[in-house]
């Protein structure tokens, strides 16, 4: 018997059956989701947490301000590029500048794992409460790992990348570290980055030295600092500095009776840093031609390397010889609107180190490494290149200084050199010789002890030849190029140190980021023997006390030699009776001092008219030494003559017999007819727009050098 049931009841049991169906299908899926969505996770987890980032220091390196000091360790300048950043290690920045950073960008810096997930979802309901964005959630770590690796977009994508970044940057780098990144990161407005370059910015002092309310003010200001910084608003900074104080308070870095005392502390900002201000000018100039040229620091580094430059400056003494330089009554007229310039290099002769350099009489306030006639000018050092070339060498070899040598007309095939006053002195000794700076003696002389040997005694100094300068000539200062006053004041030295020679040098030592030192300590050389050194440093006594540097004379002993070069057979210059350099070299036992007088560029209507190395020059050292002695420690050496002798009161006791004609004396060199002052003139420089322009001047005849030296 068949039963049939009702229709409704087959309704009921069909839909039942679909929606057992339906039950199980959305279960499947649902547990499918899941198991996608759990495996998703789980695989994110895994890449997570595994696939590490590569980080390495360099990403982090920054440019940072480097330093000049003084030689008693003052600082002096500072060299930055395009951020003004002087990095610190974290142990170097107080703790309550520390934690005012924390308290405005991260309070739960040191509980986070990189990234903080408590932050973003109270960032979340704030932004969805006031229906815009007012509230951040990156971490310090986020915002440094944004500042060096991602871009600026904003993306899920980019977004997940820094929380990933951040997560790893702290498991390898740790928390520390990342902080002291981040201070010394930021930007703080007005051109300072990071904190020291901040507090150094607003309150002209280092972060060991801020206040609770400066430190506030500083942490405050990288959240906008546009607006923040208080040069730009001092409203706006003191609101969001106290905003900052009261949360130092609410997180318990500070006591409630600091709170309100640092509230009540008033901002008090430091003047704006003249830009402008270069203090020393040719001094910094060398400083920075050296470091680049001789030490082998790259520009970038030097500005931007956070070096520590120590130099051998004595502000003092220095700064005296400048204000000399500012004295129009210590320089000859000039003609017309074009003055007659100078030039002062001054160094230790023990050391090496340049107590004070003057490259000329002005420099623009706003120009930066210009011509400096101190160390690169090139001219005709006239007769101050006769010690260094023919009377120590000579000595050296064994000649005496009360031997006679010859000053008489003489020709070297084609060669005759001519006195300054035209008058030939026979057989003048050589101590008359160099006093009185007679030319055709120390061209015979060089003749006697062979042009190789003054050649290669200047070459031994470190003086800048050419191969073209071998020739007798030399004696006189005739050279393709010349000397500048640095050269000239290092050649000197070698007899004030006792025939030592030592490079001289602006820089002591450079240490990095890391302090360590980079340069090697200076190393000097002897070039002559001590006997010979008190020699010479007696017959330049002689020059000062009887002879043509008689300006130079000191109330304590000095040597020294004067020199000036004529002005050159050219065309321009015919039936015109001039010069066109002039030299004072000397020294005492603490300073050698070379200085140099004459035009940039010498003309017809520019040229030194009755100048001379013992007139202005010779002024100029004497005051220069006189006013530098309050200075420096008085030295006592052995190589200065209490009184030397008078040339006039010599007996000679060994008088050097002259078996050769006139002519035909001392070596032979090939050539004769190149003995001209190839140099003299070869280079003119003119200083326009800070640019230095040479112009080359050939000369076609021989040449007399004459010295003043009257």
């Amino acid at each position: 018997m068949i039963t049939s049931f009702p229709k409704e009841v087959l309704f009921l049991s069909n839909k039942y059956l679909y929606l057992k169906k339906t039950i199980v299908v959305v279960a499947l899926l649902l547990l499918t989701f899941l198991w996608g969505f759990f495996s998703f996770i789980a695989y994110g987890s895994y890449k997570f947490l595994r696939e590490k980032p590569h980080f390495a220091v360099e990403d982090f390196a920054v440019p940072a301000t480097s330093f000049i000091y003084d030689s008693n360790g003052e600082l002096i300048y500072q060299l930055q590029g395009s951020q003004n950043r002087i990095p610190l290690g974290l142990e170097e920045i107080p703790v309550h500048l520390r934690n005012a950073v924390l308290a405005a960008e991260d309070i739960r810096f040191y509980r986070h794992q990189g990234f903080d997930l408590q932050s973003m979802v109270r960032a979340l309901k704030v932004n969805f409460e006031s229906r815009q964005i007012v509230e951040g959630a990156s971490t310090i770590t986020q915002q440094l790992v944004r500042n060096i690796y991602l871009t600026p977009e904003k993306s899920w994508q980019r977004k997940a990348r820094e929380i990933h970044m951040a997560y790893h940057l702290e498991k390898e780098f740790g928390k520390n570290k990342v902080l002291e990144l981040y201070l010394n990161r930021i930007y703080f407005g007005e051109g300072a980055y990071g904190v020291e370059a901040a507090a150094r910015r607003y309150f002209g002092k280092s972060v060991q030295d801020l206040s609770i309310a400066e430190s506030a003010l500083i942490a405050g200001i990288p959240k906008m600092p546009i607006y923040y910084n208080p040069v730009n608003s001092n409203e706006a900074a003191l609101l969001r500095r106290n905003t900052v104080l009261h949360q130092m308070y609410q997180y318990g870095f500070i006591s409630y009776s600091q709170w309100q005392e640092s509230l009540k502390e008033p901002i008090a900002l430091v003047a704006e840093p003249d830009s402008e201000h270069y203090p020393y000018p040719y001094f910094m100039d060398e400083v920075i031609r050296e470091a680049i040229n001789i030490h082998g620091i790259d520009e970038e580094a030097l500005y931007g390397g956070g070096l520590h430059i120590y130099t051998t400056l004595d502000q003092s003494i220095q700064g005296f010889a400048e204000e000399l330089f500012s004295r129009p009554d210590l320089f000859p007229p000039g003609h017309g609107t074009r003055p007659v310039e100078g030039a002062l290099a001054s160094i230790d002769p023990l050391t090496g180190h340049v107590k004070a350099l003057v490259g000329g009489r002005h420099y623009a306030a706003e120009a930066r490494r210009i011509f400096n006639r101190a160390t690169m000018m090139k001219r005709s050092p006239g007769s101050t290149i006769k010690p260094l070339a023919v009377y120590g060498p000579a000595l050296e070899a064994g000649w005496e200084p009360h031997q006679r040598l010859i000053d008489q007309p003489l020709s070297f095939r084609g060669y005759q050199p001519k006195n300054y006053d035209g008058i030939f002195r026979g057989q003048p000794t050589m101590n008359e010789a160099v006093a009185l700076s007679i030319n055709v003696s120390a061209v015979w002389l060089l003749d006697q002890i062979g042009v190789n040997r003054g050649f290669q005694a200047l070459q031994a100094m470190g003086m800048p030849l050419s191969e073209g300068d071998k020739h007798l000539a030399l004696a006189l200062g005739g050279m393709r190029d010349g000397f500048s006053p640095l050269d000239m004041a290092k050649g000197y030295a070698v007899f004030a140190n006792g025939g030592l020679t030592i490079e001289p040098r602006t820089i002591v030592q450079i240490y990095d980021q890391n302090n360590e030192s980079l340069l090697s300590p200076a190393e000097s050389k002897r070039l002559f023997s001590a006997a010979t050194a008190k020699k010479m440093t007696e017959l330049l006594q002689s020059a000062v006390i009887y002879g043509t540097g008689t300006e130079a004379r000191l109330s304590r002993p000095v040597a020294g030699k004067t020199g000036t070069s004529e002005l050159p057979p050219l065309p321009t210059f015919q039936n015109v009776k001039g010069n066109r350099d002039a030299w004072f070299v000397g020294y005492t036992p603490e300073l050698v001092t070379a200085v140099w007088m004459g035009y940039d560029q010498t003309d017809a209507n520019h040229y030194l008219r009755q100048i001379y190395g013992g007139s202005y020059p010779a002024r100029v050292f004497r005051h220069f030494n006189e006013g530098a002695s309050a200075f420096v420690e008085p030295r006592q050496s052995s190589f200065f003559a209490s009184q030397p002798a008078s040339f006039r009161s010599v007996a000679s006791t060994e008088e050097l017999a002259v078996e050769n004609p006139p002519e035909v004396i001392g070596e032979r060199v090939e050539n004769r007819a190149d003995f001209v002052e190839i140099g003299t003139e070869s280079a003119l420089y003119e200083s326009t727009n800070n640019d230095e322009i040479m112009v080359n001047t050939p000369l076609e005849m021989p040449v007399v050098i004459s010295d003043d030296d009257v």
